[in-house]
């Protein structure tokens, strides 16, 4: 009794067209248990009605007995298929043409109408008459009534008509069906389109920009793997940007040339570029098919990226089994491809003008710190100028020869001070102006490194700071302006005095190399941060002022640019705690021809760049 009523269960818990048929097969033995009622005739009779009834009674609770165990007799097709065996002997065993068994064949042609089309249930139903007149023709009823041919005919073209208007009919509702399907699945295409493209609208994150398309990539087209790759910078390399599906490790170091023949493909056209077979790409992309390969990427579909006619990019997606894409398909990519491109714009757009914000910011910032060194910087001399002289003039002939000295002397220093200052700042006017000229001459180093040396001796003398100089015996001569020389060692010597702390250590020295000078001033101060290494010798750029940083953020600047006159190199190496190495080069008297054309085109390509010089213009 259990197992009947999970029986019973399981037939109202069918679904659909499933559910009708079970509940069909249930009223068709009603019917022919009805009509067997009003039959006159037992010819050809070889078993009585109720028995053959009672037999498929079990035989349908048996069918669904089984399906229990078995997934054959849960395939409605299976089922169908031995009905119509079952009602065939049902039919011959009780009277051939005028068993009410011929029902069963009305119910299995409608079943058959609801999982096959127009075509397949005509021929089927074709089938089944054949083997319905096969079957009376041998029952004994057959051949005893001669009228038994026209029965059997309109039995015929019943069934026959029947399977044609059930097969119109049930073909009509499935085409509106999908019709309704494809309505609803465009209308939550259109709806997710739509808040995708708002959302790569509203959002000004580049990463998180690239990161959305290829996630939506995979979610609309059902992609296995998405991969959006960037134009790089010098616009002859692509490289992959984002990706959904893939290990980031396999494409970290994945570098596509434009010019290659694939991509160029890909790029030059408006359209997706379809691979439904990754193997049959020919072997003339052996990169892409390689790697292609080696994911498991079998189907494929490319997209360029386009902004006013010119690709910035491309998006992949693949699938790891064969795909063939829909017209929908591609045209969401070409939508995708579009918003994409725009959406990457506004990102770099907005990236851009994030970083132009920063950089005068920043120059505010150091603006403001240049106004505060510069006042800093003259208010000191100038107080202790002032206030010297007003002792001066108070003591008058009181004061004794050797404060009158010392006094003198403060004056004087910060005098110089001042003067320093004011030449700076002159001397960057003239570098931005381009107003500065080399006076060169054929100079030996050594005096000019010796002297300056002997010039900061005393200061570190006080600071109880030694330094080592360390000179080859004899130098070539190479051609420079001396004062600028002597000045660029000025500044990088007051700048290891200023940062060594007191007992430090000072190296000077000079190394000879085949076509070039390299001097190299080393300190064991507090050493650098690595990212400020490139900033030490930008205009008004101090170091913080726990490394003990003062002055204006010009001594480096300068320095930087009268060695770049000269067609020479500059740089720092440093790790913090373990001092500083200012190294700059000079180039021989047999270089400097190429390196003041290096020098030229250098400023030449910046003119053309339309970007901002730094630095002078390279006159001599």
């Amino acid at each position: 009794m259990r197992y009947v009523t999970r029986w019973w269960t399981q037939l109202f818990h069918l679904e659909g067209a499933d559910r009708v048929i079970m509940a069909l097969r249930w009223l068709a033995l009603g019917l022919v248990l009805l009509l067997s009622f009003f039959d006159p005739f037992t010819e050809g009779v070889l078993i009585p009605i109720s028995t053959v009834i009672l037999g498929a009674v079990i035989y349908n609770l048996l069918i669904q007995a089984l399906g229990h165990i078995f997934p054959w007799p849960r395939l409605p097709l299976n089922i169908l298929a031995l009905d119509t065996l079952v009602a065939t002997v049902a039919i011959y065993l009780t009277g051939g043409f005028h068993s009410s068994f011929f029902i069963v064949y009305y119910f299995v042609i409608l079943g058959i109408a609801f999982h096959l089309n127009l075509v397949q249930t005509v021929l089927l139903a074709l089938l089944i008459n054949c083997l319905y007149a096969a079957t009376c023709f041998i029952n004994p009823a057959g051949r005893q009534f001669p009228y038994a041919i026209y029965s059997l005919a309109g039995t015929s073209a019943i069934l026959l008509l029947i399977a044609i208007l059930c097969a119109l009919f049930l073909e009509q509702l499935r085409q509106e069906r999908l019709e309704t399907e494809r309505e609803r699945a465009l209308v939550a295409r259109l709806t997710a389109l739509n808040e995708l493209f708002q959302r790569l609208g509203t959002s000004l994150d580049l990463q998180h920009v690239l990161q959305t398309v290829v996630m939506a990539s995979c979610r609309f087209l059902e992609a296995d793997v998405a991969v959006l790759s960037l134009m790089e910078k010098e616009g002859h390399h692509l490289r992959p940007a984002a990706l959904q599906g893939l290990d980031p490790t396999s494409l970290s170091h994945a570098r596509w040339r434009v010019d290659q023949e694939l991509m160029s493909v890909i790029l030059e056209g408006d359209s997706p570029y379809v691979v439904e077979d990754i193997s049959a790409l020919p072997k003339r992309f052996p990169s892409f098919r390689a790697l292609s390969q080696q994911e498991g990427i079998v189907s494929g579909a490319s997209m360029p990226l386009l902004l006013d006619g010119e690709a910035i990019g491309f998006l992949d997606v693949g699938h790891f089994r064969p795909h063939r894409y829909t017209e929908d398909e591609l045209a969401f990519l070409r939508a995708l491809g579009r918003e994409a491109a725009i959406a990457v714009r506004n990102a770099r757009l907005y990236e851009a003008e994030k970083r132009q914000v920063e950089q005068l910011r920043a120059l505010e910032r150091l603006q403001a710190g240049f106004v505060s060194s510069v006042s800093h910087e003259l208010h000191t001399p100038l107080t202790i100028v002032k206030t010297s002289l007003g002792l001066l003039k108070e003591e008058g002939e009181r004061c004794s020869e050797q404060a009158r000295r010392e006094l003198l002397e403060a004056i004087s220093h910060h005098t110089g001070r001042l003067e320093a200052l004011v030449t700076d700042l002159l001397e960057v006017t003239r570098l931005e102006a381009g107003q500065v000229t080399l006076s060169r001459q054929p100079t030996d180093l050594r005096p000019l490194v010796e002297r300056a040396v002997q010039a900061f001796a005393p200061l570190m003398k006080r600071k109880r700071q030694t330094i080592r100089l360390e000179l080859p015996p004899s130098l070539c001569s190479v051609s420079v302006d001396r004062r600028r020389i002597e000045q660029v060692l000025d500044n990088l010597l007051s700048n290891a005095h200023k940062f060594t702390p007191k007992g430090g250590k000072v190296c000077v020295a000079v190394v000879e190399r085949e076509d070039e000078m390299e001097v190299s001033i080393q300190d064991n101060g507090p050493g650098i941060p690595l990212t400020e290494q490139e900033r030490v010798f930008d205009k008004f750029y101090t170091l913080a002022k726990d490394q003990g940083g003062v002055g204006i953020g010009l001594g480096l600047y300068l320095a930087r640019q009268f060695i770049v006159l000269h067609g020479g190199r500059i740089w720092v190496e440093s790790r913090p705690g373990e001092g500083s190495t200012f190294r700059f080069t000079i180039p021989g008297m047999a270089n400097l021809e190429c390196a003041s054309s290096a020098c030229a085109a250098e400023a030449e390509l910046r003119h053309s760049k339309g970007g901002e010089d730094e630095g002078p213009d390279c006159r001599r």
